[in-house]
């Protein structure tokens, strides 16, 4: 039901054009790749282009609530992300170095009693294959240049950054759904505001080898008495993510090993060597909304229309269910079985849950959208 880089339906019905898709997913992170597949699975022709050259290779996000495991689950991936991550059963929350509290994820009333740390480029490559198995090609390299919509779908320009094209290539689709993140192309086009503030402070990310033996089956959160906290999550082969709030203002420079060393000095209750890092990132955190999920035939979901801080995988876990959400719904009025007021329920429902994602940059989004 997908086509591939540079296939196109020729052809005119009563004075329309023919469209190239039913739908077109600008952007190929897990919220896109996820709604990719949802369309994919009921039929529905779907082109799926990202202007960046392929998977993440990074862990960025990595927990995976029970709710977005339910839904992977309806989509036959629940055990496959299962096999490749790590359960974590427990939050326990510290300070001074005594535990204060703690939370068993197994009372969250799910089958799914646990959070699963997956690192985003082992979840983008789950996705990935399930989108060939189901016919789908993600077109990397396109990156979309406009669109103008009408009463009959939504043209399109793109541009092919991997074949070296230097024309741009129009794609006629009945909808279009920006899945393209925080900087939004598709926002953009549809001039939406996206309101909201940044968070004052840097966050500082790492993936590291520890030499403490913490249980690798929960969270663990220290808290100083100034309330700075070092957060530690597990994942596999011994590795842990270590995540640093309230690290300053730092004009988003990638830190160092020795940057997170100090802070690790400083926030753990006990000497703690940090080592062998995959991966070092500084993150600026916003919360932000667009002022609409949908205009017309063109929709958004995930980061392009809501932002939030790392705390809790809130960004990853809303951005998936956004595209559960949508996917039988698009699926149905795309193919012509349902009225297409049945999207605006899209909007309305989704709505709600980046409210509910706390305020504060270190709140936490325990069981998921």
């Amino acid at each position: 039901m997908a086509r591939g880089r540079g296939q196109r339906t020729v052809g005119h019905m009563d004075g329309i054009p023919l469209p190239d898709c039913q739908v077109l997913v600008v952007g190929a992170g897990p919220t896109g790749l996820v709604l990719a597949a949802e369309l994919l699975a009921r039929g529905i022709s779907v082109r799926i282009i990202d202007k960046g050259d392929g998977m993440a290779l990074q862990s960025r996000a990595i927990g995976i609530h029970a709710r977005t495991l339910e839904a992977l689950d309806m989509m036959g991936l629940a055990e496959r992300f299962i096999e490749h991550g790590q359960v974590v059963r427990h939050l326990n929350f510290y300070s001074e170095g005594r535990r204060l509290a703690g939370l068993e994820f197994a009372r969250c009333g799910s089958r799914f009693g646990f959070l699963l740390d997956l690192p985003q480029d082992r979840t983008e490559r789950l996705l990935r294959a399930r989108i060939a198995e189901l016919g789908g090609v993600v077109e990397n390299g396109v990156e979309l240049v406009s669109l103008t919509a009408g009463g009959h779908g939504v043209s399109a320009i793109v541009r092919d950054h991997a074949s070296r094209r230097t024309q741009a290539e129009p794609i006629m689709a009945g909808y279009v759904v920006g899945c393209d993140g925080a900087h939004s192309r598709v926002r953009s086009e549809l001039d939406l505001t996206f309101h909201g503030h940044p968070y004052p402070q840097d966050w500082l990310l790492a993936d590291v080898l520890m030499d403490w033996d913490l249980a690798e089956d929960a969270v663990h959160a220290f808290f100083r008495p100034d309330g700075l906290p070092a957060i530690f999550f597990p994942m596999r082969e011994h590795r842990w993510r270590l995540t640093l709030p309230f690290a300053g203002n730092r004009n988003r420079q990638t830190p160092t090993l020795a940057e997170i060393q100090e802070l690790a000095d400083q926030r753990a209750p006990r000497p703690v060597t940090v080592s062998d890092p995959t991966w070092l990132a500084d993150f600026h955190c916003h919360r932000r909304s667009a002022s609409a999920y949908r205009r017309g035939r063109v929709l958004l979901a995930g980061d392009a229309v809501h932002i939030h801080s790392p705390a809790g995988g809130q960004g990853l876990n809303t951005g998936i269910m956004d595209a559960h959400n949508l996917g039988w719904k698009l699926a149905l009025v795309a193919s012509g079985r349902a009225p297409d007021a049945l999207l605006d329920s899209y909007g309305s429902e989704r709505r709600q849950w980046p409210r509910t994602c706390s305020s504060s940059p270190t709140g936490w989004s325990i069981t998921a959208a």
